[in-house]
């Protein structure tokens, strides 16, 4: 094969997992919610872990950031949120920065096997994971479950009760 040939085969090869990136800010909102794959198989569950694994805490800051960036944008939400264009814009250099690391250095190769034997959608697969960890560091901060848990003081608890008792 020519040089021409094999680089035209590299680049139309990485284009190809360009979709699944693409997914990826989908895949932010699901996982956020609690979402799984519905069939992860073991080159998925060993990429899933590689990236859990190999995500520092500022790492996961930084996705935690560029979610809630991302879906500030949501009209229901936009005028409780004030980001730039321009710190949306170092969010998202950031987290394509983190997304580059993990796929082409610290988990390389279950990226590689995961992809080849499952498919191109264990990337969106691994990075729910990643998404779900790092969104449940935000949700357990104690702060965060506090103003999540005030919504307790506003339900008529008698009426939840007989709703219960109501059930089969």
């Amino acid at each position: 094969m020519d040089a021409a040939v094999r680089k035209e085969a590299s680049v139309k090869t990485r284009l190809s997992v360009m979709p699944a990136f693409g997914a990826l800010a989908f895949i932010g909102v699901l996982a956020a919610g609690g979402a799984t794959p519905a069939h992860a198989g073991p080159y998925t569950d060993e990429l899933s872990k590689c990236l859990v694994d190999h995500t520092t805490e500022q790492d996961k800051a930084a996705l935690v950031r560029w979610i809630f960036a991302s879906t500030a944008q949501h009209p229901a939400v936009a005028e409780l949120a004030q980001v730039t264009p321009e710190q949306r814009t170092e969010m998202s250099k950031t987290v394509a920065g983190l997304f580059e690391r993990l796929l082409t250095q610290d988990c390389r190769a279950p990226f590689r096997d995961a992809r080849k034997n499952e498919g191109q959608e264990t990337v969106s697969a691994g990075f729910g994971v990643l998404v779900q960890t790092a969104m449940r560091g935000l949700i357990e901060n104690a702060t965060v479950s506090s103003a999540l848990a005030s919504v307790d003081a506003h339900l008529d608890k008698q009426k939840i009760a007989a709703a219960m008792a109501d059930s089969p």
